[in-house]
């Protein structure tokens, strides 16, 4: 039993500590503290990771856009060697050579490149063709038969395919 004077315990026992105050400001404003280094944290992780993301998705992209431009391109060629031909199929779109490739050279042939525009074509000369996609910003840099081959150096750069190979196309400068 305590002593009612002291507050010390009576049977000999060592006395009680004293009780300790819990400082409610100092737990909240460590609490606070860890959570915004927590967010700094997430900030400088996004930071890093949305610009890649971005980037990666731009280049799968150019990626299907080249891919459906391959496409077209072999089926084509694919009517041009069953028609006998001088030239290929007239027509401003890759769209409008729908009557003449589908379903015999093509299941379904592509509306739209990868930043959901139309795609440019060209019938060229003995038995020629160009087909051109605006890239990423949905603008064409030239007439179909103008363009120059070489490596584009940013999405927003034509990709062009003309008789069964690019002309312009995204890659690394030096290899």
């Amino acid at each position: 039993m305590p002593c009612a004077s002291c507050g010390n315990p009576t049977n000999g026992a060592p006395p009680r500590p004293p009780a300790k105050s819990v400082n409610v400001a100092a737990i909240v404003i460590g609490v606070v503290a860890a959570a915004l280094v927590v967010v700094a944290i997430i900030g400088i992780l996004a930071a890093i990771a949305i610009p890649n993301f971005v980037t990666v998705m731009e280049r799968s992209k150019q990626k299907r856009t080249m891919a459906d431009m391959r496409l077209v391109g072999l089926a084509l060629e694919k009517y041009g060697e069953h028609h006998l031909q001088e030239e290929y199929p007239p027509g401003p779109t890759v769209a409008s050579l729908r009557p003449f490739l589908e379903p015999s050279y093509m299941t379904t042939l592509p509306k739209f490149d990868g930043w959901s525009n139309d795609y440019m074509y060209m019938p060229l000369p003995n038995r020629g063709y160009v087909i051109v996609s605006g890239g990423k910003d949905l603008t064409f840099d030239h007439q179909p038969d103008e363009y120059t081959p070489g490596i584009i150096p940013n999405f927003d750069c034509d990709i062009v395919y003309s008789n069964g190979t690019f002309v312009q196309y995204p890659g690394i400068q030096g290899h």
